[in-house]
């Protein structure tokens, strides 16, 4: 897969320049390092909770908050993600620094991303302990937490179904917290549309609904993308991964209403996008 740097790696992103080719994709993600899978989990929490926010779901917003609460503050087996967010974007920088090296008509651009990335790294030592504090400290999202561990899912013991749609209006409690996490929600965000502009999509075909992807040793990949056109999500239909950063074996699967979860057999073509960073 040829390595080339995309246009929006170095600006921020705008959806709106993206094409409409690439705008029909729906983008699967498969963590091959450990530091690629916090930044994801982090990633997917952050817009869960944000989704919640504006969509008015406090027990949406819950479960996010919860999931953020774990990334940052640790447990259930994850690491301290803050750490491993600051060695991405290391790595990325690193990766740039290489890139300006083969490509000096690019230099000044892939120089200042790099300067951006420095001041990321600043920012994230800055804004975080506000969000760490709220998370750590707030007695809804902790009640929350401890009656999930109860088995309680809805907080039946606690009234959450009666008093939670009151305390979200009065309480605001999602606006504090939207605000501690407003800088770190930018930076993950934009490094989310560095990772997935760094190679080009190259095209492939699941034959039978299966494919063995096997990344060339003479490069280390991060993260697996896989981007599969909208009309096959609609039918419920969705990849599946397993494997390692050697080798990894997708099959897609499909869910259908009332039914159990069955492999796919026909063949599915595919984007991939293998992202050099670790």
């Amino acid at each position: 897969m040829p390595l080339t740097l995309g246009a929006n790696a170095l600006a921020y992103p705008n959806e709106c320049r993206r094409a409409s080719f690439m705008n029909a994709l729906i983008r699967f993600y498969f963590a091959l390092t450990p530091r690629l899978q916090a930044f994801i989990i982090l990633r997917d929490g952050l817009q869960c909770l944000e989704y919640a926010r504006q969509a008015d779901h406090p027990y949406h917003w819950l479960q996010a908050a919860s999931d953020v609460q774990t990334s940052l503050l640790g447990g259930h087996g994850r690491k301290l993600v803050i750490p491993e967010l600051i060695a991405l974007l290391k790595s990325i920088r690193e990766h740039l620094h290489e890139l300006a090296e083969k490509h000096p008509d690019f230099s000044d651009k892939i120089t200042s991303a790099c300067d951006t990335i420095i001041q990321y790294e600043d920012d994230i030592r800055q804004c975080i302990l506000p969000a760490l504090n709220f998370l750590s400290e707030d007695g809804l999202i902790k009640a929350w937490g401890n009656a999930n561990q109860k088995q309680d899912f809805l907080a039946h013991k606690l009234n959450f179904p009666q008093v939670l749609p009151i305390f979200w209006q009065s309480l605001k409690l999602q606006e504090t917290l939207a605000e501690s996490l407003q800088e770190l929600h930018s930076i993950v965000m934009h490094i989310d549309h560095m990772l997935n502009d760094f190679v080009q999509w190259e095209s492939k075909t699941a034959e039978e609904g299966h494919a063995q992807i096997t990344p060339s040793r003479d490069q280390t990949y991060g993260l697996l993308i896989i981007g599969l056109d909208t009309k096959w999500v609609e039918r419920g239909i969705v990849p599946d991964f397993s494997g390692n950063r050697l080798a990894i074996r997708m099959r897609f699967q499909a869910w259908k209403v009332g039914e159990a979860q069955s492999t796919v057999h026909d063949d599915i073509p595919y984007q991939i996008m293998l992202v050099p960073i670790v």
